[in-house]
């Protein structure tokens, strides 16, 4: 099974256009997918599971969407769990997690208030396209790997 994660805070404006994205996406028998304001040690169950995981989260410094490996580049423990770390509690508790991507979409307004500004709104269809590919052919190429 595939899984796609989309995360950000719907009350945040731009911030909601992971989710946005996860939920435009057709789901499958070999697709689920998923909505979280944040990432959290109980997602790990749904990584079990998973033979492939797509983060699609908003990048506040991007100017295009952009698809690429998650690389190890150690856990960050604290406050905020990365997909590093998510995937790092999965091999622990599981012995290994999934080949896990990230697609950023550009975000440029994260104020408080609901749905998504013009010019983000603008990236959500490239973005579907983006993940749907992803979906569909089982591995793209990525952005500069």
């Amino acid at each position: 099974m595939d899984l796609v994660i989309g995360i950000g805070n719907l009350l945040r404006r731009d911030d909601g256009i992971g989710p946005r994205v996860a939920e435009a996406l057709r789901v499958s028998p070999s697709v689920s997918a998923c909505a979280v304001c944040e990432l959290v040690p109980e997602l790990v169950l749904r990584l079990r599971d998973a033979r492939r995981v797509l983060f699609v989260d908003a990048d506040a410094r991007g100017t295009d969407v952009r698809l690429g490996r998650v690389r190890d580049e150690g856990s960050r423990w604290g406050h905020t769990l990365g997909p590093e770390g998510l995937l790092e509690l999965a091999a622990r508790a599981f012995g290994s997690a999934p080949d896990a991507w990230v697609l950023s979409v550009p975000g440029f307004d994260f104020g408080y208030g609901e749905g998504l500004s013009d010019r983000a709104e603008g990236f959500v269809p490239q973005a579907v396209e983006r993940a749907s590919r992803w979906l569909s052919e089982g591995q793209v190429s990525a952005d500069g790997a």
